[in-house]
């Protein structure tokens, strides 16, 4: 199990009389990580930032949060380079957060629920080196690696960034702009309980500010080292309003929120002197206390019912503050007394408020954008509004920011643009952005690769909730996009149901997409005319997964559904396609493959994997059909499957948190490992798995996605050894994918409903290897697609018996024939035949003398007239009287018993088919034929034809050509079935023989009797 690190601990002061013990490390339990990922982050598209907390600008450069991580864009006229930071819940500082006096076991920073009155801190003493112990377990708890940034700030030189998490055991991190993409902070701080709301740097950058979340309820005033970037704390004070947003005014912080603006002073004057301390963690009684911070909240007067959204600073004593409905004050601290002055209202909803060369520009969600001059502003003149534009419709800006000669904007589509300087948004003179940073403004469903060679010209597409496919590049940059049709949920039982797009998949040249939506209907877009060129309503639910397989004439597609059932696609010569069969299941199917021409592959929620081989029907290879061949038993429900590279390996992630491995030809499960990570701790549920094959540098793994933890990871497909595992997605992974490269490179991109879509580059070499609205409903219509029936097309056994196996197939199923020894029965003039031995149950109903024992059916019990000499009867035998003459009699008169153990008729039908085509084969040889059995054939040929007539024209349903089919099939059963009775009949004739001769034997009182009689 996990440990929690000490330094997150809140303890109280110790009023031991005895010296403490030396403080311990801050990460007990921890090893330093000695390793280099397998996975590393080279590009993020998109952004999780919806209000100013998540964004700043700086000179050159401005960052933006993106899931778990932050991105830095660093400008050069129209080009731009982006640096990723991101810090993983075991990362070590660089530099250690001081220790107080109060702490006895750890050289933590002042918790909220400490006492007030805390000397300041000393340096610790002992560098990150002397704590680490290689020997110990790198642990991550499942709750500890789902964190996200939610806040940022870069100081004003440009030289830290800042970064808030929320989440467990949430961080303050300060990481180093000088350094390239980095995971290793300068700083990591844990004094927040519930998450960090907002952070914000000084202007000259010697203080930092972290304020939690609500929940949390401290602000906490950081002194930094401008050399190193170290951090002390310096005062802190409760908050526990709602708060929106905090900026400094010179040498004071404001806050702001729901019915909230607040000033806090910071006291430079605060000064500790340091004692030399006698005996390691003794407290110094003589230092100096901290000081608390101090606050005053600002009159609101009017504005008592506001909620304040944004601000910015105009000078040292000055900042515009902006509510959400859309008012413009200016709050004034030059005095001893705060004042905020109601200014005027922009007219729409505010987001955002920025300040440059004159003028204030504040924008809204709605897409509205205003300019305001800055010098009538502070003059309080109602009239300075220069400009009120409206943008697209739909479009807003949630944050924004100015760099030396460009703009920056982050609007409610999550796309970041860089204008122009002197750009305004919305005028009628716009001109397109200069550098647009293309993201996805909702969750993003799903993600597929596609081959280097592609009429797209894109590496890897994904799509959305709206049927929105965009083609991407691993650069980052949009290749194209379309819009695939949806139609229009109504039902009036579920009035608010709405149509969404589910999955998507693409041939491997990107000339067809086929979609699958909410409704069950599967839709094929050809994507050269961006035109849906077949629609079928497939399920009468969700579609849940679609397959393609396609090869130089072939082109399959199979769809699975919540209803229980698998459909069947194909491509015909003239382009159109085809439904050709419904596979039906006991329980839903969660996922469909079609690793082949021959064979289908299902796996359904019942714990059950099902192969279908893909037959062509006798006489007509165009139809095809799929024919149940094997099911695999699991220990859990399925999540996922993927083929191995060598066309024969299954690899299936179950429920239970592990990956069984099938060999498909024997049906045996070859291995099986438990989705571990490096410390064999917290296995995880493993989905969409992704099989890479083996190269000359790498070995073969198995790549795919875990939710219980938001990470993605890697395993050796061979050993079931953990390689990697990284994380950056902060809501739940909907998919990864391999991309191949041109340089034999590879890639993996994932995609999150956060709408983050991360680019991860794959190195697993030198390790050993080798070496929102909607429109109203319409009118319901019955002619509606949503109103047309489901396909369905289920094919029965009998229609399945006309096609064929392939010869691979039908000759691993021939079982070589057996050979029985023979037994010497005491009762029995003769040797059993084989044929007899293994049908016990005819051998009983026809003879008197052997009884069959139920519980070892091919062993013959004598019967009670064994003679003295014989072995005793086993007392486990039920041994059972000889029946008298009448009851042989009814015996002789009722059919064979073979023929009920069929089971059901359709079952008996397709067992004489199969002996029939056997039979059929063996009339080929040169074997003689006895005329007496030729005779008997006919005979019983000619009644089972009576009989099929007398059937077909009870039910009406059978016509000719089948009536003439079955004919034929029941033939060669018939035969053996007629050779069977002929054995019995000679094996009868036997035993009467030695019947008769033991009722001549002297001493038999029934014998005499009888011959005195006649």
């Amino acid at each position: 199990m996990a440990s929690t690190p000490s330094h997150r601990l809140r303890l109280t002061p110790s009023s031991s009389p005895f010296l403490p013990r030396p403080s311990r490390s801050p990460h007990r339990g921890r090893a330093l990580q000695l390793y280099d990922s397998r996975l590393c982050l080279k590009r993020v598209i998109g952004t999780t930032c919806a209000s100013p907390t998540g964004f700043d600008a700086v000179r050159s450069s401005f960052a933006y949060i993106a899931g778990g991580a932050v991105v830095v864009v660093d400008v050069d006229g129209d080009d731009y380079r982006q640096r990723f930071f991101r810090a993983r819940p075991t990362a070590i500082p660089i530099y250690n957060t001081p220790a107080m006096s109060y702490s006895t076991s750890s050289p933590s920073t002042p918790k909220a629920n400490d006492s007030r009155n805390r000397v300041s801190a000393r340096d610790s003493t002992f560098g990150i080196n002397d704590w680490a112990d290689p020997s110990a377990s790198k642990t991550w708890t499942s709750r500890e690696r789902i964190k996200a940034a939610t806040c940022l700030a870069l100081s004003k030189e440009g030289r830290f960034l800042a970064v808030g998490e929320t989440g467990y055991a949430p961080r303050v991190l300060i990481y180093s702009l000088e350094d390239c993409s980095s995971d290793t902070p300068l700083v990591s701080i844990s004094e927040h309980a519930y998450g960090v709301k907002v952070v914000a740097w000084s202007p000259d950058s010697k203080y930092l500010a972290s304020l939690g979340s609500s929940n949390d309820g401290f602000l906490y005033v950081w002194r930094i080292d401008p050399r190193t970037g170290a951090a002390k704390l310096f005062q802190q004070n409760r908050c526990t309003t709602y708060v929106k947003g905090m900026i400094w005014i010179g040498h004071n912080l404001v806050t702001l929120g729901v019915r909230h603006v607040k000033v806090w002073r910071i006291d430079e004057t605060q000064a500790t002197s340091p004692v030399k301390q006698k005996f390691i963690g003794d407290a110094n009684p003589t230092a100096q206390p901290q000081k608390t911070l101090p606050g005053r909240n600002v009159l609101l007067g009017g504005m008592i019912e506001a909620t304040f959204s944004c601000a910015a600073a105009i000078d040292n004593t000055k900042a515009i503050i902006c509510s959400e409905t859309g008012d413009v004050c200016l709050l004034d601290c030059s005095g001893k007394r705060m004042k905020l002055v109601h200014i005027l209202e922009s007219g729409f909803v505010t987001t955002c408020v920025a300040i440059r060369d004159g003028l204030v520009y504040v924008s809204g969600k709605s897409g509205n954008f205003a300019t305001l001059d800055l010098e009538s502003l502070l003059k309080k003149a109602p009239n300075c509004i220069w400009t009120n534009t409206e943008g697209p419709t739909g479009t807003g800006v949630l944050a924004m920011g100015f760099l030396d000669n460009k703009m920056v904007t982050v609007d409610t589509k999550r796309s970041i643009d860089i204008w122009n300087r002197g750009h305004i948004p919305g005028s009628s003179g716009a001109a397109s952005p200069s550098v647009p940073i293309p993201g996805r403004g909702d969750a993003v469903m799903g993600v597929g690769s596609l081959s280097q060679t592609n009429v797209t010209g894109a590496q890897f597409y994904t799509w959305s909730q709206s049927g929105e496919v965009i083609l991407w590049s691993t650069d980052g940059t949009v290749e194209s996009s379309f819009q695939v049709p949806l139609d229009e949920a109504y039902f009036e039982e579920e009035p608010e149901l709405v149509n969404q797009m589910v999955t998507i998949r693409a041939t491997m040249d990107g000339r067809f997409f086929i979609a699958g939506d909410k409704l069950g209907f599967v839709k094929v877009v050809d994507f050269i005319t961006k035109k849906c060129v077949s629609s079928m309503r497939a399920h009468s639910s969700d579609c849940q997964f679609i397959t393609v397989y396609e090869d130089k004439s072939n082109l399959l597609i199979a769809s699975c559904g919540r209803d229980r059932t698998a459909q069947l696609f194909r491509r015909l010569a003239n382009g159109s396609f085809e439904h050709f069969q419904t596979l039906e299941f006991a329980a839903r199917v969660s996922q469909v493959l079609i690793p082949s021409t021959d064979k289908i592959i299902t796996c359904s929620l019942d714990r059950s994997v099902q192969i279908h081989d893909l037959v062509t029907k006798e006489g007509d290879s165009n139809i095809l059909a799929a024919i149940p061949s094997r099911t695999l038993s699991l220990k859990a429900s399925p999540i996922s499957m993927a083929m191995g590279s060598d066309g024969r390996t299954l690899f299936v992630s179950q429920a239970e948190r592990s990956v069984y491995t099938f060999d498909l030809e024997t049906g045996k499960l070859s291995s099986s490992f438990k989705c571990f990570d490096q410390s064999g701790a917290d296995p995880v549920v493993l989905d969409s798995l992704t099989t890479c094959p083996a190269t000359e540098r790498e070995p073969a793994f198995l790549l795919g996605l875990s939710n219980t933890d938001k990470s993605i990871r890697m395993y050796d497909t061979q050993t079931g050894q953990f390689l990697a595992r990284e994380w950056g997605h902060t809501e739940a992974i909907l998919g990864v994918v391999m991309i191949e490269q041109d340089d034999a490179s590879r890639k993996a991109v994932s995609v999150g409903s956060d709408g983050t879509i991360m680019i991860w580059e794959i190195d697993v070499q030198d390790r050993g290897w080798g070496t929102t609205s909607r429109d109203s409903s319409p009118v319901k219509d019955a002619n509606t697609p949503v109103n047309q029936p489901t396909l369905r097309r289920v094919l029965s056994k009998s229609e399945l018996a006309e096609f064929q196996r392939p010869s691979t197939a039908a000759g691993g199923r021939r079982s070589p024939p057996r050979t029985l020894t023979k037994k010497r029965s005491l009762f029995l003039g003769n040797y059993l035949s084989p044929a007899s031995a293994k049908t016990p149950t005819s051998a009983q109903a026809s003879s008197p003398a052997p009884v069959v024992s139920e519980d070892t059916p091919s062993r013959l019990q004598r019967s009670l007239g064994t003679p003295s000499g014989s072995p005793p009867i086993s007392p486990k035998s039920k041994v059972k009287k000889r029946p008298s003459v009448p009851a042989l009699n009814r015996t002789k008169t009722k059919s064979n018993g073979n023929l009920r153990s069929f089971g059901s008729l359709d079952m008996s039908t397709e067992q004489t088919c199969r002996a029939l085509r056997a039979y059929r084969k063996k009339l080929a040889s040169t074997d003689p034929i006895s005329q007496e059995i030729l005779a008997e054939i006919d005979q019983e040929l000619r009644l089972t034809a009576v009989a099929l007539g007398d059937r077909a024209t009870r039910s009406k349903a059978m016509s000719d050509t089948m009536l003439s089919g079955l004919l034929d099939q029941y033939s060669e059963r018939l035969v053996s079935l007629l050779d069977e009775k002929l054995r019995l009949g000679k094996y009868r004739r036997s035993s009467d023989q030695d019947t008769d001769s033991a009722d001549k034997r002297p001493g038999s009182s029934g014998t005499g009797s009888s011959n005195t009689s006649t």
